[in-house]
């Protein structure tokens, strides 16, 4: 009785990789069967379809084992087995995949990061560049595998660009050979949209969004990687004057019509006035070498103009967080 081989109907595989059949430990072809009959024998290498299977591949159970190779759509070697001994039986046979639950398979349209410089087989990456059919000139992507993919971003985001402009309908569009612009994910990161079905929370205000968008609108772009402050955005703060000094000086006072006389003071370190009839007025004390005299009183102010120094530069300062390049790529 002929067996199935266990990768049959399993969505584990690159869209067009490519599958050989060998006897052990040798490079003969082993010829492997479309059914349970041995009758209809499978070309090979066998391609994996578009969702990345392979076709029902039956073995015979004769000489009993065999060694497999698959290799990527473009021949690079995924892994090369041998000595696999072929199963007992295939009395089941595997589920149509036209009734594969969908969510157990990866979506079109999924993004993910990919830690690699070039897109794996069913991937493109999101560089802004466009995809389309065989014949649209596409720069990225050029292949009738793109086509689920170009309904899906048509239908999807109407900011993203059509070669000749958007027409009725994207199966349309994708028939008149044109090309989309894929989602540009070049030096970004992904934030989630502001409402998703709930509230918009408004984190991020539509005012800062690029191009009068808002951030409920699908592949809108928002921040800068560097931000120059301007004067409302620094913190309330005040400047030291520091202390200010005057030179010495004098004040000096003019008597007129006096008769004034002096005499030696009672107290060390200074001399009185003194007027026919009047009171003691003090002497003057200050350094020595100045001249005695009366006292001046009162008060006064004293306007100083003036601005502190500049200092900095009026650079713009770094708005990245810590971070890690590598590949952004969605599903075909």
């Amino acid at each position: 009785m002929a067996a199935i081989w266990p990768g049959s109907r399993v969505p584990n595989f690159g869209i067009g990789d490519q599958l050989y059949f060998y006897d052990t430990a040798t490079s003969t072809p082993q010829v492997v069967y479309a059914d349970g009959a041995l009758s209809v024998a499978h070309d090979q290498p066998i391609l994996a379809d578009a969702r990345g299977m392979f076709p029902v591949i039956y073995l015979s159970p004769a000489p009993g084992s065999y060694r497999q190779k698959l290799t990527d759509a473009n021949g690079v070697l995924i892994f090369d087995d041998d000595d696999i001994d072929v199963p007992q039986s295939a009395d089941y046979e595997p589920p149509d995949p036209g009734v594969t639950d969908p969510t157990l398979l990866v979506t079109t349209g999924m993004r993910i990061g990919y830690y690699g410089t070039a897109a794996p087989a069913g991937w493109v990456r999101c560089n802004g560049r466009t995809l389309g059919s065989p014949t649209s000139g596409a720069t990225e992507r050029a292949n009738a595998d793109c086509q689920a993919l170009f309904l899906h971003l048509w239908t999807a985001d109407a900011t993203l660009g059509v070669s000749g402009g958007r027409g009725a309908s994207a199966a349309g569009d994708w028939a008149a050979n044109k090309t989309i612009a894929l989602p540009d994910y070049r030096d970004r990161i992904a934030i989630g949209l502001g409402g998703m079905g709930n509230a918009d929370i408004n984190l991020i205000p539509d005012a800062t969004v690029d191009g009068g968008e808002t951030n409920t609108t699908l592949g809108a772009t928002v921040g800068s990687a560097a931000q120059t402050l301007t004067a409302a955005q620094i913190p309330a703060h005040q400047h030291a004057k520091g202390t200010m000094k005057m030179p010495n000086h004098g004040h000096p006072t003019f008597l007129s019509s006096r008769n004034d006389s002096g005499v030696s003071s009672q107290t060390t370190g200074g001399m009185v006035l003194t007027t026919f009839g009047q009171g003691s007025y003090p002497a003057h004390t200050g350094s020595a070498g100045q001249s005695t005299g009366q006292q001046v009183g009162g008060s006064g102010e004293i306007d100083i103009v003036g601005s502190t120094a500049d200092t900095g530069g009026g650079g713009a300062h770094p708005n990245v967080q810590p971070s890690l390049f590598e590949l952004v790529i969605i599903k075909l």
